[in-house]
């Protein structure tokens, strides 16, 4: 079966365009949504496109069709800055100045 027809280079300079100013989950509707307006094959045209990974637009179009909105956090738990952390509690502050 075809993919949608699009412009790709239109599509992925028109979603770069605006990633700066987006953090991850709304990146990841922004590409759900125009998966979903693509239709079939729309998640394919649009990973292509931006050269992000299928599932992240995938993701993208379920999150677009959940009830409610996602409260809380972009990413899962225990992401982050390790820097931030001392991996044991004697490294302290030398580890800390790196």
């Amino acid at each position: 079966m075809p993919l949608p027809e699009v412009d790709v280079d239109q599509l992925a300079a028109r979603l770069l365009l605006i990633r700066a100013h987006l953090d991850e989950r709304a990146w990841r509707l922004l590409l759900g949504a125009e998966a979903k307006v693509l239709g079939r094959g729309g998640i394919k045209v649009v990973a292509a496109a931006v050269k992000a990974h299928p599932d992240t637009v995938a993701q993208g179009v379920r999150e677009l069709d959940y009830p409610d909105p996602i409260p809380g956090r972009v990413r899962r738990p225990g992401g982050g800055d390790l820097r931030r952390r001392s991996p044991t509690p004697r490294c302290g502050r030398r580890w800390m100045r790196r």
